[in-house]
């Protein structure tokens, strides 16, 4: 057999899309997908370093590997814990990264990143499955139709509660600038 740590990386190469719209698709809050998704793969990686004959569908070795990752990360407390909890955990900041020569304007940048906190804060408090419609279609870039079909739902169900939480932003942030 190849080396696996070849093997491993031609793997993760043609699975991490499916996994990662997988895992988001399962999880109970959008701060748990990066743990899952690495868990996933580290559990993957320890596979192919034990195996003897080569995979023979990759993708459904790497899902099954999700769904293990996911039972093992939400076990029954950590579930009752989700469910009981009123918010999400801080996605990781997002860097920006500026050249030299241009000039930042460090007041901008805090009202921008208030503003992204105070949407972070109302996408979290709306429910599980609208979040993970906003989550698919801004940062994993998926089409809604096949956001709404990981998800189990309609493209029009999964339209409605993007444009109805997106609706409900804008109205909040109206209601702010009358004041």
């Amino acid at each position: 057999m190849d080396e696996p740590k070849l093997i491993f990386e031609q793997i993760y190469q043609r699975t991490k899309t499916a996994a990662l719209r997988y895992i988001t698709s399962k999880c109970l809050a959008i701060a748990d997908i990066d743990d899952i998704f690495q868990d996933t793969f580290l559990s993957v990686y320890r596979s192919v370093c034990n195996m003897t004959e080569p995979i023979e569908n990759e993708e459904a070795f790497v899902i099954n590997a999700a769904k293990k990752s996911l039972s093992r990360y939400y076990g029954v407390l950590t579930k009752l814990r989700s469910q009981i909890s009123s918010g999400l955990m801080r996605m990781s900041d997002r860097k920006s990264h500026f050249s030299a020569d241009e000039v930042v304007d460090v007041e901008t940048l805090i009202a921008d990143r208030a503003l992204c906190d105070e949407i972070f804060e109302a996408i979290s408090s709306m429910p599980a499955d609208v979040q993970r419609i906003v989550y698919m279609y801004y940062v994993l870039d998926m089409p809604l139709s096949m956001a709404a079909r990981e998800l189990g739902m309609t493209e029009s169900a999964a339209k409605g509660r993007l444009y109805r939480a997106l609706e409900r932003i804008r109205r909040s942030y109206k209601r702010r600038e009358m004041l």
